[in-house]
C-alpha cells in the first residue's frame, strides 16, 4: 500500500497506483549516500540527441533516493519519475535532490482520468492535473504522461470530448511550465482501470482535435508496437511523439507485469527504433520494464543491461 503522503493527493492519482502497488511487495534496499560521490561521470548521448532514460517503474522496489543515486552510479543521465516515489520522498526534497545529483527528468507519470473515473468529479481531476503540471515544471520534467481514464458508462463520443476539452484547457499551462502533455494509449487489458484509448488512431484523433503543440503522443512500444502497418506510419507519427517508452513483449504474456528488454521478446523494436531515428526523432527513449526480473534487481546490473541495450538498438549517429 502507498504511504499517507500519497493519500493526501486527490483520489484519481491514488487510484492509478493502488492497483499497481497491490500486486507488488515493496522491499526497499539500503544504500549509502556516499556511494554516489565516488562516481559522477555523465554519459554522452547516443545517436545525436537521442537520449536514454530509465523509468522508475523499472526499479519499482527501490526508493526515490535509491533510484537517483544508483542511476548516476550506472552512468544513467535521465529518469522517468514515478509519482508515488516523488511524493514519498517529498516534492521539494525531490526537486533539490535531482539538481544535486545532476539527473535530468524525461517524464513524470501519471496524471489524468478525465472521464471522471474512480468516482471523481472532472473538476477535481482538473485541479489535480494542474497541480501535477506545476510539480512536473518544478522537477524540470520534459513531459507529463497522461491517461484518459476508462470509459465507464460514457458513450465513446462523450468520453473523447471530455479528454479533448480537458487537454485544450490544460495546454497553455503546460507551455508556461516548459512542459509537454503526452497522452498514452494502452493495450485492451488496461481499459477497465487506466484508459479507454487502445490504439494510435484513437489517440491521434484526440491530438488532432486539440491541435496544440504542447499536447503530444506518449509512444510506448509495448502498447503500440504490435499495431498493423506501424513501421510505414513512423515518419508521420514522429511529429506527434513527445516521448518514446520502450519494452518488449513475450510470445505469451502471463500478466501486465511480464515485460522484457527490447530484443528479448517478439515486437519489432529494432525496426521501430531505426524507423524513428530515420524520421528524425531525437527525444528521450525511456526504458519502462515492468517485470519481476527488473524489480528483483539489488545492484546496478540490470541498469547496465538497459544502457547496453540502448546502445545496441540506437547505434546510428546521423
Amino acid at each position: 500500500m502507498e504511504s499517507d503522503c500519497v493519500r493526501k493527493r486527490a483520489p484519481i492519482v491514488i487510484s492509478f497506483y493502488l492497483e499497481f502497488a497491490s500486486r507488488i511487495l515493496n522491499s526497499f534496499l539500503p544504500v549509502s549516500a556516499q556511494e554516489t560521490k565516488t562516481k559522477r561521470k555523465q554519459t554522452e548521448a547516443i545517436s545525436g540527441e537521442l537520449k536514454l532514460s530509465i523509468n522508475a517503474t523499472t526499479t519499482y522496489r527501490w526508493s526515490f533516493e535509491q533510484d537517483v543515486m544508483r542511476y548516476r552510479l550506472a552512468e544513467i543521465d535521465a529518469i522517468g519519475l514515478w509519482l508515488p516515489k516523488v511524493l514519498e520522498f517529498g516534492e521539494e526534497r525531490a526537486v533539490n535532490f535531482l539538481v544535486e545529483h545532476e539527473l535530468k527528468v524525461s517524464s513524470l507519470s501519471f496524471a489524468g482520468g478525465f472521464t471522471g473515473a474512480f468516482g471523481c468529479e472532472l473538476s477535481d481531476v482538473m485541479v489535480e492535473t494542474r497541480e501535477l503540471i506545476q510539480l512536473a515544471g518544478r522537477l524540470k520534467a520534459e513531459s507529463l504522461i497522461l491517461l484518459s481514464g476508462p470509459k465507464r458508462n460514457h458513450l465513446n463520443k462523450h468520453a473523447k470530448r471530455l479528454v479533448v476539452d480537458s487537454l485544450s484547457s490544460l495546454a497553455g499551462e503546460a507551455v508556461d511550465r516548459g512542459l509537454k502533455l503526452c497522452l498514452m494509449p494502452m493495450r485492451p487489458e488496461f481499459k477497465d482501470d487506466w484508459t479507454f484509448l487502445q490504439t494510435l488512431n484513437e489517440t491521434l484523433e484526440i491530438l488532432d482535435r486539440v491541435n496544440h503543440p504542447a499536447v503530444k503522443l506518449a509512444f510506448d512500444t509495448y502498447h503500440s508496437g504490435h499495431e498493423p502497418g506501424l513501421l510505414k506510419r513512423l515518419p508521420e507519427l514522429v511529429k506527434q511523439i513527445g516521448i518514446v517508452q520502450v519494452s518488449d513483449s513475450r510470445t505469451r504474456v502471463r500478466d501486465e507485469y511480464d515485460r522484457v528488454l527490447p530484443g528479448e521478446g517478439v515486437l519489432p523494436i529494432e525496426a521501430i527504433m531505426q524507423g524513428l531515428i530515420e524520421a528524425d526523432y531525437r527525444g528521450f527513449v525511456d526504458y519502462q520494464i515492468w517485470s519481476e526480473e527488473s524489480w528483483a534487481a539489488k545492484d546496478l546490473g540490470f541498469l547496465r543491461r538497459c544502457r547496453s541495450n540502448f546502445a545496441n538498438f540506437c547505434p546510428v549517429n546521423l
